[in-house]
Order: C-alpha cells, then structure tokens, then sequence
C-alpha cells in the first residue's frame, strides 16, 4: 500500500481555534522557495479537518483535540489510520528557558478583517515575522512525525516560533520565517476565514472506511502470519 504522507507533515503547521470560531480557513504555504501548497481548514468545536490540495492518496486529517487524536484519511484504500496527538504545551514547558524569544512589536495590519499585530521570534541566530490576530484561538503544530515518516526534529530552531506560541489566544494570519543569512526561506499566510455552520459528519472517518491496523499489517507479512516464521 502507498500512503504519501511527507507533504503534509512537512509543510503543514495547524492551528487550533477557540470554540466559538467555526467555519472554514484556507492557508497557502511556500518552503524554501518552493511551489505554493493550498491548504484548508475546517473547524468546529474542539475539531478541525485538513485538506491538502493536490494530495490524491489523502482525504485529509481530523484533529481531534477531546481525545488527542489524529486520524488520517486514506481515500484510495478506504481506510484511516489514527495516532496520538503530543501535547505541545508540555513540549514547549519543557523547552530551556530563553530557547525562544517572542517580541511584540508596535506595528498591526488588517488581514481580512481581523487586527492583525506584529511579533518577531528569535532563536540562535534566526528570526520569524509573526502577525499574530486575537479572537481566533490558539495555535498547535503538527504533530512531528508519524508511522510512515515525517520531520522528526519537533524541537529544531525552524519550529521556534511555533513553541513560542504554544498555548496563547494568538492565531497566526502570516508568517515569514528567514534563515541564517536573514534571507526569507519560508512563508505561510491565511487567504480566506469564513464563518459557516458544519456538519459533524466532517469530522469523523466514513462508515465503511476500515481503520488501518499497523501491527496486524505487519505480522500479516510474515510467513506463516506470526513474526520470525512459519506457524508450527
């Protein structure tokens, strides 16, 4: 079976919004100068659906904040396979103090309707722009890694900002991240927010999709269906 998971969780950092905002949020995200990727967001309550376009193998994934899950959608096979989310406000209690340092600035901007204020990030000798907006929720990566793979550095100074964020009233409308050499190598903004009533049925796996069982994959590829060998 193949499962392209790598695009999603490298490009993709999620936020997560206050109960009150439900709706949908699109976002277009360019890495290291690369081709824009679109992303949208559908949130309701403590839940929210990610799609990414042009990815054909994924329906998306469901963030399931109640029961700190991630499910991941697998439309080709019709399955979903589900992993634990991490708790980021521990990783970022946990990070050492002054690893990150978040500045407000004096300068806002109007993004789509929403005040938007400006906040630099630094980490070692790297700095992000932030417009950061109130009254949206508060902001989650994405979980670092998974089953098939992903980014394994959870803690690597490319995601400073997003630790430095981790656990605040503050939505972020765009961000432009710049490497050591002050030059932009990344760049993610929010290109529509629009308020509408969703269905619950968005948020939850298909009733016919078969959830994707890791273990019992693997010990099925084993001669005789048990690990090491042949059944005797």
């Amino acid at each position: 079976m193949k499962i392209h998971l790598l695009p999603l969780l490298l490009l993709a950092p999620l936020a997560v919004t206050a109960a009150s905002f439900e709706g949908k949020v699109a976002f277009k995200i360019t890495a290291d100068r690369g081709k824009a990727q679109e992303m949208s967001y559908q949130i309701k309550n403590d839940k929210m659906r990610v799609e990414l376009a042009g990815q054909k193998e994924m329906g998306g994934m469901i963030l399931d904040l109640g029961k700190r899950q991630t499910i991941m959608l697998l439309d080709e096979q019709r399955m979903y396979m589900v992993m634990e989310m991490p708790d980021v406000a521990a990783q970022a209690a946990e990070t050492k103090a002054g690893d990150v340092k978040l500045e407000k600035t004096g300068e806002t901007e109007k993004i789509l309707g929403y005040t938007a204020t400006k906040y630099v990030a630094t980490h070692e000798n790297k700095k992000t722009d932030l417009w950061l907006a109130e009254g949206l929720g508060t902001f989650m990566s994405m979980p670092s890694g998974g089953p098939m793979g992903g980014r394994s550095q959870a803690k690597s100074s490319e995601q400073a900002w997003e630790r430095a964020l981790a656990g605040k009233d503050l939505f972020p409308l765009r961000v432009v991240g710049y490497d050591g050499r002050n030059q932009p190598n990344f760049r993610m903004e929010v290109t529509a927010i629009e308020k509408k009533s969703l269905s619950d049925t968005l948020f939850a796996p298909p009733a016919d999709y078969q959830k994707f069982d890791m273990g019992g994959m693997m010990q099925g590829l084993m001669p005789g269906g048990f690990p090491g060998g042949k059944r005797r």
